[in-house]
């Protein structure tokens, strides 16, 4: 069965928020926070498959990474954490 975005959104939102709780220093929930709000803005978006919706959201964080002017250590480390977000839950 093919998941929805919105399917998908939640998976990783689940996912996101216990490497979250998990978290150690205030960098890393920075970047969970980050993820978060972003995949809470997009999760609404209508369509299906699991590599669809993570091939656009890859493309809308690097946009928005982009416009808000994220320092490069920064853009570095939160496309980090979505690959290793992304690539873990299946």
């Amino acid at each position: 069965m093919t998941m929805t975005f919105a399917e998908r959104a939640d998976q990783l939102c689940d996912r996101l928020r216990d490497m979250e709780h998990h978290a150690e220093e205030g960098d890393q929930l920075f970047y969970c926070a980050y993820l978060l709000g972003l995949l809470g803005l997009h999760s609404s978006v209508e369509g299906e498959g699991q590599e669809e919706f993570d091939s656009a959201f890859t493309e809308i964080l690097q946009e928005t990474l982009e416009a808000e002017g994220v320092s490069d250590t920064d853009q570095d480390s939160i496309k980090a954490l979505w690959g290793q977000v992304h690539s873990t839950v299946a």
